[in-house]
């Protein structure tokens, strides 16, 4: 892995946060053009991507890789919710946040930030792989993340959200897979159509990621000193981990690196929103987010030198 080219890479990504973090400052962008956006960009363009992704992928594939990635992805959570666990037990964390911390470590930003990072280092055609990831993040989310979060609200208001389960999302996802397994002919009209509105989420997705840091209280946010165990372990300790193993086995190297990119995600901005719902401690999620966003832009490139 050439990390230099992925350096690069979170250079571009941090441009663009930037980018969003000024406008945001400047006023260019308010709290309710931030949501609205958000809606478009997790709605509209970041299903679309996730369409065209599978659209730009040789329709000979091998279906192998895909059963890999499968397992990749099984194993990508089980290792999280493992983790989670020992985080809590040998951080010592307080039993009021010993569920968001289980949270913030199993919940990773598998859309807003992996897919910039993958399409940008393997390709658009790799993010057909990616979906797969957000189709097991968000039947985990409101099945599991849900009964996890809702322990601290003192009440079990909802086990399971079977609704949310069906959203813009998972549809693309579950439609990438059929046009995938049946090598449904798509028209170039459709394509390019596809194409352009989805090259649009990346860009999106990086600048509302930069609004999202603008709205925040940075000295607020670097009073939690536990809060840099939980990120030394998900962003550097599992990734390079999983690096150090992977990387002696003849595995392809698009999926393994993948799988060891995924790893090391930053904290899923959601996490917040769903922690103010269930009246959990929302500062505390929010300074996972955030920082798990910014030191990212190190982490990773980092990461990348065990590949």
């Amino acid at each position: 892995m050439n990390t230099f080219i992925v350096f690069q890479q979170m250079l571009i990504l941090l441009a663009m946060m930037v980018i969003g973090y000024v406008s945001f400052r400047k006023d260019w962008l308010d709290r309710n053009a931030y949501t609205k956006l958000s809606k478009i960009v997790v709605n509209i363009l970041n299903p679309l991507i996730i369409i065209n992704g599978v659209m730009e992928r040789d329709s000979g594939e091998s279906t192998e890789k895909i059963v890999l990635n499968l397992m990749f992805i099984v194993l990508y959570f089980v290792i999280l919710i493992l983790a989670s666990f020992l985080v809590v037990r040998l951080l010592k964390v307080e039993a009021r946040h010993s569920h968001l911390y289980r949270m913030m470590m199993v919940f990773s930003n598998v859309g807003f930030m992996a897919i910039p990072l993958i399409s940008s280092i393997y390709g658009k055609e790799s993010v057909f792989y990616v979906s797969f990831y957000i189709l097991g993040f968000n039947l985990l989310l409101y099945t599991y993340g849900i009964h996890l979060i809702s322990r601290g609200s003192g009440e079990k208001k909802e086990k399971l959200q079977l609704k949310k389960l069906m959203n813009p999302g998972v549809a693309a996802c579950l439609l990438s897979i059929v046009i995938f397994i049946w090598r449904i002919p798509v028209a170039d009209s459709v394509k390019s159509f596809v194409g352009y509105m989805g090259n649009a989420a990346i860009p999106m997705s990086m600048m509302l990621i930069g609004a999202s840091i603008a709205q925040t209280d940075i000295k607020e946010l670097l009073r939690d000193v536990k809060i840099y165990g939980l990120l030394a372990i998900k962003l550097l300790a599992l990734p390079i981990a999983a690096a150090l193993i992977l990387r002696n086995l003849e595995l392809p190297r698009e999926l393994a690196g993948i799988f060891i990119f995924m790893l090391g995600m930053p904290v899923a901005s959601i996490v917040v929103p769903l922690a103010a719902e269930y009246e959990a401690d929302e500062i505390c999620c929010t300074r996972g987010t955030v920082l798990s966003t910014l030191l990212s832009i190190i982490t990773i490139p980092i990461v990348s030198l065990f590949m």
